[in-house]
């Protein structure tokens, strides 16, 4: 390598690039923070499916009444 390559080098290297500025802490915070918002997306696509559960058994049990006949008949 000669001279004439190295000022391209040294343009190329950022002094406080993304990861040279950031202390373990704050990655340990961004990672924290990416975990809680997983779980609360997984959290709501639970909900999601159950209240879609149960409307159907909702449904189910409308449909059901009117077969049985009332206990005081």
């Amino acid at each position: 390598m000669g001279w004439s390559t190295i000022p391209k080098v040294i343009t190329g290297v950022k002094a406080l690039s993304k990861t040279g500025a950031t202390s373990v802490s704050k990655w340990q915070l961004k990672a924290a923070k990416a975990k809680k918002e997983a779980a609360k997306f997984n959290l709501e696509q639970t909900l999601k499916k159950t209240d879609k559960e149960l409307k159907k058994l909702k449904e189910t049990v409308q449909k059901t009444k009117h077969y049985f006949a009332p206990k005081d008949f």
